[in-house]
């Protein structure tokens, strides 16, 4: 209603000011601020709910809390920038009377000098579009759309009539300060600051109502059981989580599997037996719970499993891919066969135990290797399984100087650098380093002669050093013959790098 009364009165404006239309505004603008004490009072009431929540549960209302926070903080700041807006007009027209009214509600200049000449205008349509932009990173993605179109805070131009020319084109602040009577200025940012308010309303009920948006809601309850396994080996050992569907942590329900009580601690039944005999079993049992009404509720359940032979598994921690000059990491296990028990080989490497099911594998030249698996079993040795692996040498490295690939670098971040860098990128293994053996670095300045030098470390030789303190933009540093040293022993020839600086 307030902003159907505030475009009729613009509406307004363009046909006559009159004493009339110029107290419209007055009242107007005293609804609005009305309007943003109450809606200031409700915001308010929605933040204590905030407090209260985090005292029932912390760690799922503290996110939402924290941005309701941060919504608080960015409406609050955009709204006193309004009233020193406001301030600011007020002035510019002579102030107020004893009585606390404008002394020209009809100043026209005041607002064109504040808004317009002191670039006022800009600046407050920058904030406020600033302002939505934020507001609405705090809703979801799938909802952003709808309070897009929703949220009170627009900050659009409509059309200005130009007396019977048609419509004429203005900018923002021209639309809604240039020449405009200074109760209407004001009444205008009242109307802001009315949509701040209703905007960060929307926002933090918003957020208020994600706290429990993902909290399920349940109208039936039904047993289910979670096996560590559904295929286990003779002597392995058979672990069955029993529990409700939708169950409480705070209500224990009497369970039973194959014949024995099991004891439920916050709502959860945990169950284990040694499996023996190869085929398929089954575990079965009953759930009771009491329901609200002190009904009795009994639910049995079932669930299948299997027992079979012992199985294999061989793994590089890291990939299917051994690296020559590594110790390459490899887990081992085979089903049913004690870890103790088993024992490794490699045909292209070799291999050594570094833990229960965990060894580390060198391997030296390029190609593949079969890792084969045996295991003590009634005292013979048989073989469980064998896999194959690829060998590889380890990548090349990415070549920079400080923390730069190029091929642009700022002079003063080049000149405090102490030479060339071999780093390994997105490699699987950590600590894995390369050294740079030598290089060739030319330095070609704008009206300098051309300087160069052979490297035979990674530092830069101390001769061209004048030269690299020097350099200004648009000087060009070349690298070439450039040859690196891996772990695994391997001298490398890198390809030519270059750096331009800027």
């Amino acid at each position: 209603m307030i902003n159907i009364m505030y475009l009729v009165l613009t509406a307004m404006l363009a046909l006559n000011v009159s004493a009339e239309i110029l107290n419209a505004f007055n009242i107007v603008n005293n609804s609005i601020e009305t309007s943003n004490t109450s809606i200031t009072g409700k915001n308010n009431d929605t933040y204590a709910a905030f407090e209260q929540k985090m005292s029932e549960d912390a760690a799922k209302t503290g996110p939402f809390k924290q941005k309701a926070e941060q919504v608080k903080a960015a409406s609050a700041e955009m709204y006193t920038f309004l009233d020193s807006l406001k301030a600011q007009i007020v002035r510019a027209s002579g102030g107020l009377d004893e009585f606390g009214e404008l002394k020209s509600k009809d100043n026209l200049d005041a607002p064109t000098y504040v808004m317009e000449n002191q670039k006022q205008g800009p600046l407050l349509q920058q904030k406020l579009t600033e302002l939505r932009n934020k507001l609405l990173t705090y809703v979801d993605a799938k909802d952003k759309a709808k309070f897009e179109k929703s949220l009170p805070l627009h900050i659009e131009v409509g059309k200005s009539h130009g007396g019977g020319h048609g419509p004429v084109k203005k900018d923002w602040t021209s639309y809604h300060f240039n020449m405009v009577p200074t109760i209407a200025a004001v009444t205008i940012l009242s109307k802001f600051q009315n949509d701040i308010k209703n905007s960060e309303a929307l926002i933090i009920d918003d957020l208020y109502a994600q706290i429990g948006k993902r909290d399920f809601h349940f109208d039936k309850i039904k047993p289910f059981v979670s096996l560590n396994s559904k295929n286990l080996m003779e002597g392995q050992t058979l672990t069955a989580q029993v529990a409700v569907g939708a169950y409480s942590s705070t209500v224990n329900p009497e369970i039973v599997v194959n014949g024995s009580s099991v004891t439920a601690s916050e709502g959860l039944g945990q169950y284990q037996m040694v499996v023996s005999g190869i085929g398929e079993k089954t575990i079965s049992g009953s759930v009771k719970m009491t329901d609200p009404s002190g009904q009795v509720i009994n639910m049995p359940f079932s669930e299948t499993y299997s027992v079979g032979a012992s199985t294999t598994s061989i793994s590089a921690d890291k990939m299917n891919v051994l690296y020559i000059g590594l110790q390459n990491p490899i887990s081992i296990s085979a089903g049913g066969v004690p870890a103790e028990k088993v024992s490794a080989g490699i045909n292209n490497g070799s291999m050594s135990k570094t833990g229960a099911g965990k060894y580390s594998v060198v391997v030296n030249k390029p190609g593949t290797a079969m890792i084969t698996v045996s295991g003590d079993i009634d005292g013979k040795v048989k073989t469980l399984g064998s896999k194959e692996f690829r060998i590889k040498y380890i990548p090349d490295p990415v070549l920079k100087v400080g923390m730069s690939r190029g091929p642009f670098m700022k002079a003063a971040e080049f000149k405090v650098q102490g030479g060339l860098r071999a780093d390994l990128e997105d490699f699987l293994f950590e600590g894995v380093r390369y050294e740079v053996v030598s290089y060739r670095i030319g330095i070609d300045a704008k009206g300098k002669d051309y300087a160069e030098a052979d490297a035979n470390s990674a530092y830069f030789p101390s001769s061209v050093m004048p030269a690299i303190r020097s350099m200004r933009a648009g000087d060009i540093v070349y690298f070439d013959n450039i040859r690196v040293k891996g772990p695994d022993g391997r001298v490398r020839d890198m390809p030519n790098v270059n750096f331009k600086i800027n």
